[in-house]
């Protein structure tokens, strides 16, 4: 019996170390890679670890006894930490950034959990904060914002300058295609043959430089604010695009065919710009055949994917990244007409709206234009 109970004994003693060994263990690893801190139920620190002061600069006699007010650098405000302690105060977790201030008055920024320790009845007698240094990613995050403000700013100047020299350069095409068609009307009897063609470049040229500088001011002002998104009814949009090219349909005998449509958070005036280059564009380059247009859409979790197809003449692979940039033209003007804009102007319409738009194209059968909008 006395054998039974020394065996008994061991064994409990044995899986008492193995246990303490492995919490030692533990504590060695959350050490090494946390800051780690322990304070009692008023908030005052009775324990920190080696990161704890060497992120803090303190030392742990100048720590322990004090409370975290050692360590604030007065940048949240105090509704903060009065919902931190509200949190924790009935027993339940938080997690949240903060930023401190050192010794020396370095300042970091550390990921916090502060986990309440319980006793037998549910209530916290300590608390028990795990953090970790992410000073580095704060800055990295700093610099991104600053840079993306940056780049907003630059990007609005941008705007406004193509938008202001689009504007000052209407007026003296305007002279110069006026004078251009007063000569040739006036002393029409009295010029040449050659004279007459070199009008007409002189007015075709005037002219395309004024679709460019049209196409140009529209894409300088393609924005999507958030407080021009409402409901819209594609299904209306649609019908109001097929309105505005039924010319171009009936001349090219061109058969639509579409899908009923969402309705979406979306800017209309934009969006109707975009179906109007999409199905305009189908139409457009389409050589030998009667043009088909089909529009559907699809929906999955987080979005909207909507398509146009057609049967005209495709587009190589090797294109597909090109026709998305401005000034971008595949063919002569001659053969087909147009300033290269409005497919970027759909890029930067769907990149407004938070999608994407790519295409699916074979030469000599057909593309298919897909876009995404995403579900607000």
């Amino acid at each position: 019996m006395y054998k039974e109970a020394s065996s008994d004994l061991i064994e409990l003693k044995n899986s008492l170390s193995d246990t303490a060994f492995e919490l030692t263990s533990i504590k060695y690893a959350l050490d090494e890679a946390a800051i780690v801190a322990i304070t009692d139920i008023k908030g005052t620190i009775t324990y920190v670890n080696k990161k704890f002061c060497e992120i803090s600069k303190y030392s742990s006699d100048e720590l322990i006894g004090q409370n975290h007010r050692i360590i604030n650098s007065g940048y949240h405000p105090k509704e903060f930490f009065q919902q931190m302690y509200r949190t924790i105060g009935k027993g339940n977790v938080w997690r949240g950034q903060i930023r401190n201030k050192a010794k020396d008055g370095t300042l970091y920024w550390v990921d916090t959990t502060i986990v309440p320790l319980k006793d037998r009845a549910g209530k916290p007698t300590k608390y028990l904060a795990i953090r970790f240094d992410i000073s580095e990613q704060k800055k990295t995050e700093e610099i991104l914002n600053q840079t993306l403000t940056k780049l907003e700013n630059s990007n609005k100047e941008l705007e406004q300058f193509a938008y202001i020299a689009s504007h000052d350069l209407r007026e003296p095409l305007r002279m110069v295609t006026s004078y251009a068609q007063l000569i040739a009307r006036r002393y029409r009897e009295k010029l040449d043959d050659e004279a007459e063609v070199f009008i007409k470049y002189l007015v075709d040229g005037t002219n395309r430089m004024q679709m460019l500088i049209d196409g140009l001011l529209l894409y300088s002002r393609t924005t999507s604010k958030k407080n021009t998104l409402k409901q819209t009814d594609l299904n209306v949009v649609l019908q109001e695009v097929l309105d505005d090219l039924k010319i171009s349909i009936e001349e090219k005998h061109a058969e639509i065919k579409q899908g009923t449509l969402p309705n979406i958070l979306a800017d209309p005036i934009q969006i109707r710009q975009l179906f109007q280059n999409l199905i305009s564009n189908a139409i457009k380059y389409n050589k030998s055949q009667t043009p088909i247009v089909e529009i559907s859409s699809q929906e999955s979790l987080t979005d909207w994917c909507f398509s146009v197809k057609d049967n005209g003449i495709g587009i190589e692979q090797d294109q597909f990244d090109r026709i998305f940039k401005i000034f971008q033209r595949l063919h002569r003007q001659e053969e087909f007409p147009g300033t290269g804009i409005g497919l970027a102007v759909c890029k930067k319409i769907i990149e407004r709206h938070e999608g994407r738009i790519w295409i699916e194209s074979y030469p000599g059968k057909g593309s298919v234009f897909y876009f995404t909008i995403p579900k607000k």
